[in-house]
Protein backbone atom coordinates (compact mmCIF):
# COMPACT_ATOMS: atom_id res chain seq x y z
CA UNK A 1 0.00 0.00 0.00
CA UNK A 2 1.50 3.34 -1.09
CA UNK A 3 1.86 6.13 1.53
CA UNK A 4 -0.47 9.06 0.90
CA UNK A 5 0.70 12.69 1.41
CA UNK A 6 -1.41 15.36 3.12
CA UNK A 7 -3.88 17.27 1.00
CA UNK A 8 -4.02 21.07 0.98
CA UNK A 9 -7.20 20.93 3.04
CA UNK A 10 -5.53 18.78 5.72
CA UNK A 11 -2.48 21.08 5.80
CA UNK A 12 -4.79 24.09 6.16
CA UNK A 13 -6.65 22.46 9.05
CA UNK A 14 -3.37 21.58 10.81
CA UNK A 15 -2.09 25.15 10.44
CA UNK A 16 -5.36 26.55 11.77
CA UNK A 17 -5.14 24.29 14.85
CA UNK A 18 -1.50 25.31 15.44
CA UNK A 19 -2.39 29.00 15.13
CA UNK A 20 -5.23 28.56 17.61
CA UNK A 21 -2.99 26.85 20.15
CA UNK A 22 -0.37 29.62 19.77
CA UNK A 23 -3.03 32.31 20.24
CA UNK A 24 -4.07 30.66 23.52
CA UNK A 25 -0.46 30.27 24.70
CA UNK A 26 0.61 33.91 24.22
CA UNK A 27 -1.79 35.37 26.86
CA UNK A 28 -0.77 32.61 29.28
CA UNK A 29 2.94 33.48 28.85
CA UNK A 30 2.14 37.17 29.28
CA UNK A 31 0.25 36.44 32.52
CA UNK A 32 3.22 34.48 33.89
CA UNK A 33 5.48 37.44 33.10
CA UNK A 34 3.20 39.85 34.97
CA UNK A 35 3.04 37.49 37.96
CA UNK A 36 6.85 37.35 38.18
CA UNK A 37 7.21 41.13 37.92
CA UNK A 38 4.48 41.65 40.51
CA UNK A 39 6.10 39.12 42.85
CA UNK A 40 9.57 40.71 42.62
CA UNK A 41 8.10 44.19 43.05
CA UNK A 42 6.22 43.11 46.16
CA UNK A 43 9.29 41.40 47.60
CA UNK A 44 11.42 44.54 47.17
CA UNK A 45 8.64 46.72 48.59
CA UNK A 46 8.41 44.49 51.69
CA UNK A 47 12.18 44.79 52.11
CA UNK A 48 11.97 48.58 52.10
CA UNK A 49 9.24 48.53 54.76
CA UNK A 50 11.11 46.07 56.99
CA UNK A 51 14.37 48.05 56.80
CA UNK A 52 12.49 51.25 57.63
CA UNK A 53 11.17 49.67 60.83
CA UNK A 54 14.43 47.92 61.76
CA UNK A 55 16.43 51.15 61.42
CA UNK A 56 14.09 53.08 63.71
CA UNK A 57 14.24 50.32 66.36
CA UNK A 58 18.02 49.82 66.23
CA UNK A 59 18.89 53.52 66.43
CA UNK A 60 21.50 53.59 63.68
CA UNK A 61 21.61 54.56 60.01
CA UNK A 62 21.06 51.95 57.31
CA UNK A 63 20.75 51.90 53.56
CA UNK A 64 19.33 49.66 50.89
CA UNK A 65 21.91 48.91 48.21
CA UNK A 66 20.48 48.53 44.70
CA UNK A 67 23.09 47.03 42.36
CA UNK A 68 21.92 47.83 38.85
CA UNK A 69 24.79 45.94 37.21
CA UNK A 70 24.40 42.67 39.12
CA UNK A 71 20.62 43.01 39.42
CA UNK A 72 20.61 42.43 43.18
CA UNK A 73 19.90 44.30 46.42
CA UNK A 74 20.78 44.04 50.13
CA UNK A 75 20.97 46.12 53.31
CA UNK A 76 23.93 47.79 54.99
CA UNK A 77 24.12 49.60 58.34
CA UNK A 78 26.60 51.91 60.09
CA UNK A 79 27.50 51.87 63.78
CA UNK A 80 25.65 55.09 64.51
CA UNK A 81 23.83 57.96 62.80
CA UNK A 82 25.27 59.09 59.47
CA UNK A 83 24.60 62.36 57.70
CA UNK A 84 24.63 62.84 53.96
CA UNK A 85 26.56 65.61 52.28
CA UNK A 86 24.17 68.49 51.56
CA UNK A 87 25.62 68.76 48.07
CA UNK A 88 24.41 65.24 47.36
CA UNK A 89 26.23 62.53 45.47
CA UNK A 90 28.45 63.20 42.50
CA UNK A 91 27.44 61.34 39.37
CA UNK A 92 28.03 61.24 35.64
CA UNK A 93 26.32 59.45 32.77
CA UNK A 94 23.69 57.81 34.97
CA UNK A 95 26.20 56.34 37.43
CA UNK A 96 27.30 57.26 40.95
CA UNK A 97 30.87 58.36 41.76
CA UNK A 98 32.68 57.24 44.92
CA UNK A 99 32.43 59.59 47.91
CA UNK A 100 35.48 61.15 49.57
CA UNK A 101 35.22 58.65 52.42
CA UNK A 102 35.15 55.72 50.01
CA UNK A 103 38.14 57.09 48.11
CA UNK A 104 39.97 57.55 51.43
CA UNK A 105 39.26 53.98 52.56
CA UNK A 106 40.49 52.68 49.21
CA UNK A 107 43.68 54.77 49.15
CA UNK A 108 45.04 54.21 52.68
CA UNK A 109 46.71 50.94 53.63
CA UNK A 110 46.44 50.37 57.40
CA UNK A 111 49.81 48.58 57.60
CA UNK A 112 51.69 51.54 56.08
CA UNK A 113 49.53 54.46 57.26
CA UNK A 114 51.10 57.24 59.32
CA UNK A 115 49.49 58.60 62.48
CA UNK A 116 47.40 61.25 60.69
CA UNK A 117 46.18 58.75 58.11
CA UNK A 118 45.27 56.27 60.85
CA UNK A 119 43.07 58.90 62.53
CA UNK A 120 41.34 59.69 59.22
CA UNK A 121 40.90 55.99 58.55
CA UNK A 122 39.35 55.37 61.98
CA UNK A 123 36.85 58.21 61.48
CA UNK A 124 35.96 56.98 58.01
CA UNK A 125 35.48 53.40 59.23
CA UNK A 126 33.21 54.58 62.06
CA UNK A 127 30.74 56.00 59.56
CA UNK A 128 31.23 53.21 57.02
CA UNK A 129 28.30 50.98 56.09
CA UNK A 130 28.63 47.22 56.42
CA UNK A 131 26.35 44.43 55.23
CA UNK A 132 23.55 43.66 57.71
CA UNK A 133 21.23 40.71 58.10
CA UNK A 134 18.05 42.76 57.77
CA UNK A 135 17.91 42.15 54.03
CA UNK A 136 20.32 39.46 52.78
CA UNK A 137 21.67 39.75 49.26
CA UNK A 138 18.74 39.05 46.97
CA UNK A 139 18.99 38.52 43.22
CA UNK A 140 16.05 39.71 41.17
CA UNK A 141 16.37 36.53 39.15
CA UNK A 142 14.66 35.51 35.95
CA UNK A 143 14.19 38.27 33.42
CA UNK A 144 13.09 40.94 35.93
CA UNK A 145 15.57 43.83 35.92
CA UNK A 146 16.25 47.24 37.45
CA UNK A 147 15.63 49.75 34.68
CA UNK A 148 16.66 52.84 36.65
CA UNK A 149 16.59 54.25 40.18
CA UNK A 150 16.15 57.81 41.42
CA UNK A 151 16.57 58.73 45.10
CA UNK A 152 16.15 62.18 46.62
CA UNK A 153 19.87 62.86 47.16
CA UNK A 154 20.76 61.99 43.54
CA UNK A 155 21.26 64.64 40.87
CA UNK A 156 20.04 62.27 38.14
CA UNK A 157 18.49 58.83 37.76
CA UNK A 158 20.98 55.96 37.82
CA UNK A 159 20.98 53.26 35.17
CA UNK A 160 24.29 51.57 36.07
CA UNK A 161 26.42 51.02 39.16
CA UNK A 162 24.88 51.19 42.64
CA UNK A 163 22.13 53.35 44.09
CA UNK A 164 21.53 53.81 47.83
CA UNK A 165 18.24 54.44 49.63
CA UNK A 166 19.05 55.73 53.15
CA UNK A 167 17.10 55.16 56.37
CA UNK A 168 17.67 57.16 59.56
CA UNK A 169 16.91 56.26 63.21
CA UNK A 170 14.60 59.27 63.46
CA UNK A 171 12.10 57.32 61.37
CA UNK A 172 12.72 58.92 57.99
CA UNK A 173 13.84 57.71 54.61
CA UNK A 174 14.02 59.40 51.19
CA UNK A 175 11.66 60.05 48.31
CA UNK A 176 12.52 57.49 45.66
CA UNK A 177 11.29 55.90 42.45
CA UNK A 178 12.52 52.43 41.49
CA UNK A 179 11.62 51.09 38.07
CA UNK A 180 11.54 47.33 37.54
CA UNK A 181 10.93 45.83 34.14
CA UNK A 182 10.34 42.51 32.46
CA UNK A 183 9.94 42.53 28.72
CA UNK A 184 7.61 45.40 27.86
CA UNK A 185 6.05 45.49 31.34
CA UNK A 186 7.21 48.07 33.90
CA UNK A 187 6.39 48.52 37.60
CA UNK A 188 7.27 51.62 39.61
CA UNK A 189 7.96 51.51 43.36
CA UNK A 190 7.33 54.93 44.94
CA UNK A 191 8.71 55.39 48.48
CA UNK A 192 7.24 57.84 50.99
CA UNK A 193 9.93 59.52 53.18
CA UNK A 194 7.75 60.02 56.27
CA UNK A 195 6.26 56.55 56.61
CA UNK A 196 8.46 54.27 54.50
CA UNK A 197 5.29 53.25 52.68
CA UNK A 198 5.83 51.74 49.24
CA UNK A 199 3.28 52.24 46.50
CA UNK A 200 3.59 49.91 43.52
CA UNK A 201 2.24 51.36 40.28
CA UNK A 202 1.91 49.63 36.93
CA UNK A 203 3.83 51.56 34.29
CA UNK A 204 6.62 54.14 34.47
CA UNK A 205 5.94 56.94 36.97
CA UNK A 206 8.37 59.54 38.34
CA UNK A 207 8.52 60.52 42.01
CA UNK A 208 7.42 63.97 43.11
CA UNK A 209 10.27 66.41 42.57
CA UNK A 210 12.29 63.92 40.53
CA UNK A 211 14.98 65.37 38.31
Amino acid sequence: MRARGMTLIEIGIAMAIAAGLLAMAIPAISNVTRVQLRQKSGQLGSGVRSLYGATALAGHSCRLVLDLDKQAYWSECAEGAVRLDRAGEQSAGGSRRDSREEELLASIRPETANEEEQVKLALAQKSAFKASGDIPKTDLGGSVRFLDVWVQHQSERYTTGKAFLYFWPSGLTEVAAIHLGQGDDVNTLLISPLSGRVRIVSGRVDAEGQR
